[in-house]
């Protein structure tokens, strides 16, 4: 799709009207696109110059004017350069203070404010983003809503089914800011009407989406993660909760077995509704409410579950063909945020049993007289914890965890890994789940490290060999969860990337008949 949007969704117009809403005053210089890439500029784009995290896209300047860029709006560090102008060769560079801060609002104004168009639905939290993301719009879709989805599978348009054909790669979960409005002009210009994202707590802090309209907002959970970029779990919790002050926001939609949701309540701003979703049981930590949506009295079958759903718009009996507890809150997040939207519980309970798993997330492999193998994206010790109980519900025999630990990343959750997968599985095999610059073996060892008894845990580093491993213990009603890649079709061992997909390889052996 993004090969092709530019022609079909922008129409050249001047920088000056455009700079002119930030207090510039500047020439009148027509462009057709904004481009942050050095390599993408062309003669009619404007090339943004940001003082990066990683890199300073102003040391790139010279070769966005050596490529024919006819304007360059580059960051500055005082407040009085704002507005400053100059020419260099042919190309007139622009002077914008904050300019990373008032990205999103720049890249509204040059699409024309696209998601003003659109009900946008974003959804944070450390697990299940991509999963409610999904689900929420495959449930749009199932009720006749052209819907899309942006986050980590990609961005795509949902169709009648409930199925996205395919996603167009995007490079973060929460893409750039002017990829971001770019997208969503995409989609209403493709008579979408519904968008679901996945908003990152990186995207968060660097203000990715600060100018971008949201009707609903919606927390999933808060455990360990990210922790090398936010430093504690505060400054994490504090970037999640600046989702409540998205532009127009209307809904936020708090789990009601979820700690943090306590902590929005405290910041919710005047003009935005609290929403309560969640289980009602003896988790749940929030009182029911004016506006709520929980499930009651819930039964788990082996190829999914049911139970009563207790709202403020009405009950009714939801079904579904998907497996475990955090599904079930992914599901309430969905219908929740489309009942927020005017849609008809009536109409959801018909289609509820339509929904179908999220590519690499709790994804079922089976034959018959062979055990059951899981494909889940959990690299996190709360979602392997999760996902490990969710299987107990529905396993008859033993549950076998395969996973590993991101080398390069937060050290301090491999200790907790080791310690969740020796509690919550019956047999533990730690492997190799992208170790980049670090000794597999030795992640190996810090993951070990959280074990009451080390020995008994299996270490094999190579993943397929990890699989034929457990594949060889198990026994026809044993599951098997195979843990940290889900949907990723790479390893990253060393500087390279190593093509591998789980999911696929699974398929091959259960075709290949692996009993």
């Amino acid at each position: 799709m993004l090969d092709n949007t530019q022609n079909e969704i922008s129409k050249a117009q001047s920088i000056q009207p455009l700079l002119a809403q930030f207090g510039i005053t500047t020439a009148d210089i027509t462009i057709e696109s904004l481009v942050l890439d050095s390599r993408d500029v062309a003669i009619h784009s404007a090339f943004i110059a940001l003082k990066g995290h990683v890199r300073d896209g102003r040391d790139f300047i010279p070769q966005a004017i050596s490529l024919g860029a006819k304007v360059i709006i580059a960051e500055c560090d005082l407040p009085q350069e704002h507005g400053q102008t100059s020419m260099r060769e042919q190309s007139l560079i622009v002077h914008f203070y904050a300019l990373s801060q008032n990205l999103s609002a720049l890249a509204a104004a040059f699409y024309g404010h696209p998601a003003k168009q659109l009900q946008v639905i974003g959804v944070t939290g450390t697990n299940g983003k991509t999963s409610t993301v999904q689900l929420t719009s495959q449930l749009a879709a199932l009720l006749n809503k052209s819907s899309a989805s942006i986050g980590t599978l990609g961005s795509g348009v949902i169709d009648h089914q409930g199925r996205c054909s395919s996603f167009t790669e995007t490079l973060n979960t929460t893409p750039d800011a002017i990829t971001m409005h770019k997208l969503i002009a995409q989609f209403s210009h493709d008579g979408v009407k519904q968008v679901a994202l996945e908003v990152s707590s990186h995207a968060l802090e660097q203000q990715r989406v600060a100018a971008l309209k949201m009707d609903v907002a919606v927390l999933t959970n808060l455990t360990r993660d990210h922790l090398d970029y936010h430093g504690t779990m505060q400054a994490y919790a504090q970037a999640k909760r600046e989702i409540l002050n998205q532009p127009e926001l209307k809904f936020a939609l708090l789990n009601a077995n979820e700690n943090e949701s306590k902590h929005w309540l405290e910041h919710m701003p005047s003009q935005v509704i609290p929403v309560i979703y969640g289980i009602d049981d003896d988790s749940l930590i929030l009182p029911t409410t004016e506006h709520m949506c929980l499930a009651q009295n819930i039964e788990y079958f082996n190829q999914g579950c049911r139970f009563n759903l207790v709202s403020s718009w009405g009950k009714c009996e939801i079904q579904l063909a998907l497996l475990g507890r955090f599904n079930i809150f992914n599901v309430l997040a969905a219908i929740t945020s489309q009942l927020c939207l005017g849609e008809s519980l009536t109409d959801i309970a018909k289609v509820a049993h339509k929904l179908v798993p999220v590519a690499g997330r709790m994804e079922c492999f089976s034959a018959e007289n062979t055990p059951v193998v899981v494909v889940d994206y959990a690299h996190t010790p709360d979602a392997l914890k999760q996902a490990l109980l969710a299987l107990r519900h529905h396993s008859e025999g033993r549950l076998i965890a395969i996973f590993g630990c991101g080398g390069d990343r937060d050290k301090g959750k491999r200790s907790l890994m080791g310690e969740v997968a020796e509690t919550y599985a019956d047999i533990a095999i730690i492997t190799n789940d992208n170790s980049r610059s670090e000794d597999p073996l030795a992640i190996a060892k810090d993951i070990l490290t959280g074990c009451i008894h080390p020995e008994q845990i299996h270490v094999v580093l190579e993943r397929k060999d990890a699989i034929s491993k457990a594949l060889s213990l198990a026994a026809p009603k044993d599951i098997i969860l195979l843990a940290g890649k889900g949907h990723e079709n790479y390893q990253i061992i060393g500087n390279e990337t190593v093509a591998y997909d789980e999911r696929e390889y699974v398929q091959q052996l259960f075709e290949r008949n692996i009993t």
